[in-house]
């Protein structure tokens, strides 16, 4: 019995600490994908001065591969491998990035995304000058970005800030952006579109606004990132295996039935 007890404590003990993850959105959970691509979108047919040319935002799986790879290795900079041919993407040559980290429990992605677009109040469109950071907001609106893909992963820190407990959120662009150049033409909504169709003052294109469904691929440089968090993940379920087959040989001999003798 007193085994039995102890078993049972430990099973409870691993319990608690399991539930003490949160359970982020991964990269397939289509709710966070809409809101991902829905807000961009909203942000970018909104912007002043209004833009002629601004394409409409859909998702790439490939993209957000990328992100997630990234993201799981809970450092906040930016992705050296993005300068190198195909390790962000197997089409697109080049590659935008926008960063965010903070608690866990204040992670939502319409307020990240928008903190980059409030970036906008240190850039002159005019003198294309940044007073502040600016380059978050320049990716959001850049008009010839049309492609998204994020992740967001949890990380018991981020690199080397004060951050615990974060939610570490990426979101990769093709084509990049944030070129020394204002980030699209402006003008009266959709002007600029060549003739495609506008929707929302964002100019829109069947093929090019096909969702990229997930082919398999995934960068050369994602290999398992063995943080704390990893680690602790590991250790729990080798600890839930072994409390399970102790379980199981314990069992029977507690509940077994003493022979009927006459």
């Amino acid at each position: 019995m007193r085994a039995w007890a102890a078993l049972l404590a430990l099973w409870l003990v691993l319990r608690t600490a399991a539930g003490q993850v949160p359970n982020l959105p991964g990269i397939r959970d289509k709710g966070f994908i809409r809101e991902c691509v829905q807000v961009h979108n909203n942000l970018r047919g909104g912007v002043q001065p209004s833009a002629s040319n601004m394409r409409y935002m859909s998702w790439d799986a490939a993209l957000a591969r990328t992100a997630r790879a990234w993201a799981k290795r809970c450092v906040f900079e930016h992705n050296t491998y993005l300068s190198q041919e195909r390790q962000g993407h197997p089409n697109f040559s080049s590659i935008g990035e926008n960063l965010w980290a903070g608690t866990y429990q204040v992670f939502n992605v319409s307020s990240a995304i928008k903190s980059w677009y409030d970036e906008v109040g240190s850039y002159n469109f005019a003198t294309q000058k940044c007073t502040k950071v600016c380059g978050h907001y320049l990716q959001v609106v850049w008009a010839a970005s049309y492609k998204v893909g994020c992740a967001v992963h949890f990380c018991p820190s981020v690199g080397y800030s004060s951050i615990t407990n974060a939610a570490h959120f990426v979101c990769n662009y093709g084509p990049a952006g944030n070129y020394p150049r204002q980030p699209y033409e402006m003008g009266a909504a959709c002007r600029g579109c060549g003739g495609e169709p506008c929707a929302k003052q964002l100019c829109r294109n069947a093929d090019r606004d096909k969702v990229v469904s997930d082919s398999g691929w995934h960068p050369d440089w994602d290999r398992p990132a063995w943080d704390q968090y990893c680690v602790s993940t590991v250790v729990l379920r080798l600890l839930l295996l072994a409390l399970t087959i102790l379980a199981t040989w314990l069992l029977p001999k507690h509940w077994s039935v003493a022979p009927v003798t006459e």
